[in-house]
C-alpha cells in the first residue's frame, strides 16, 4: 500500500514535469513567432519609409527549400520528334543541332536553349485552351511549367511559362509559346532536363525579412528606383552547364526596370534581372 502511494506520487510528478516542459516549448514557440511577425511588420514600415509599398499580404518567413544539383541531359531527337513529328533531317551548326520533321524544325543547344518553329497548320489548337495546351506541350518534353505571363494581340497569343523544379519556380528558365490564328507557331527559350543529384553543404537560408534588408541595400548601392514590391517568393537561381546548381533564393518583382531582383539565399547577394 505504501509503495503504491509512492508510485502514484512519482507518476504525478513526472506528469507535472511533462506539462511544464510542454508549456515552456509552447511559450518559446509563441515568442519566436511573435518576434518574427514583429520583424516582418517593422520591415514593411522600413520599406514604406523608403518610399516602397509592399503589396503582398505579408512577408514570407524562412527559406524552406534546399539546394539542388542536376546532371543536365539536354534535349535530343526523341524530344524533337514529340514536337515536330518523325525526324527526316538532322543538321549541326557548332554545338546547335536542328532536327527537321513534317511539322517544323527544332533546334537545341547544350545550355538548354530551344527554338522550335512549326509549319502553318501543323498543330492546330482545335478549340483547346491555350494555357492547358501550353502545359501539355511542355509535359511532352518532361518539363513542368507555370504560366506567368500572357499577351494577346489580334490573332496572336503569347504565353510565357516559368519552369518548375520540384514545384519550385526557376525564373532563369522560361519558355515562350506563341499561337497564331488558332494554331501553334513557335516555342523558344531555355529549359533544364536531367537527373538530380545530392548537393552537400546546403544549409538553412536567410529569412525573407533579411532578404528585404539586402534588397534595400542593393537598391541604394546600385542606384535602382522602384515604388512597389508586387510579389515576393522563393525560387532557384541557376549556375553551371553540364552540372547545373540550383541555389535557393528570394525573388522580388517590382513596378520598375529591371522588374525582378534575386537575393541569394546563402550569401544575401542581390542580382538585378530583366
Amino acid at each position: 500500500m505504501r509503495w503504491s502511494k509512492i508510485k502514484n506520487i512519482i507518476i504525478l510528478l513526472l506528469a507535472m514535469v511533462n506539462v511544464f516542459l510542454l508549456a515552456m516549448v509552447g511559450m518559446r514557440s509563441w515568442r519566436t513567432q511573435r518576434a518574427e511577425q514583429e520583424t516582418r511588420t517593422r520591415m514593411v514600415e522600413v520599406l514604406e519609409h523608403s518610399g516602397i509599398t509592399f503589396l503582398p499580404e505579408e512577408i514570407p518567413g524562412e527559406l524552406e527549400i534546399s539546394g539542388r544539383q542536376v546532371s543536365a541531359a539536354g534535349l535530343g531527337e526523341d524530344e524533337a520528334a514529340a514536337l515536330v513529328g518523325p525526324v527526316t533531317e538532322r543538321t549541326a551548326a557548332g554545338t546547335r543541332i536542328t532536327y527537321t520533321g513534317e511539322k517544323g524544325s527544332a533546334t537545341f543547344a547544350p545550355g538548354g536553349e530551344i527554338d522550335v518553329q512549326f509549319l502553318a497548320g501543323a498543330r492546330p489548337l482545335g478549340g483547346a485552351d491555350v494555357g492547358k495546351a501550353g502545359e501539355a506541350l511542355l509535359e511532352s518534353l518532361g518539363i513542368q511549367g507555370e504560366e506567368t505571363r500572357r499577351r494577346t494581340q489580334g490573332e496572336t497569343v503569347t504565353l510565357v511559362f516559368t519552369q518548375l523544379w520540384g514545384e519550385i519556380p526557376v525564373p532563369d528558365l522560361a519558355l515562350t509559346i506563341v499561337y497564331r490564328r488558332g494554331e501553334l507557331s513557335s516555342l523558344t527559350g531555355r529549359c533544364l532536363t536531367g537527373t538530380e543529384e545530392p548537393l552537400s553543404g546546403s544549409g538553412t537560408g536567410i529569412s525573407a525579412a533579411t532578404a528585404l534588408v539586402r534588397f534595400l541595400e542593393g537598391l541604394n548601392q546600385g542606384g535602382y528606383v522602384c515604388s512597389q514590391v508586387t510579389k515576393m517568393y522563393a525560387g532557384y537561381m541557376v549556375s553551371g552547364t553540364g552540372t547545373v546548381t540550383l541555389t535557393p533564393a528570394w525573388y522580388l518583382q517590382t513596378d520598375a526596370w529591371p522588374w525582378r531582383f534575386a537575393v541569394d539565399g546563402s550569401t544575401g547577394a542581390l542580382t538585378a534581372e530583366e
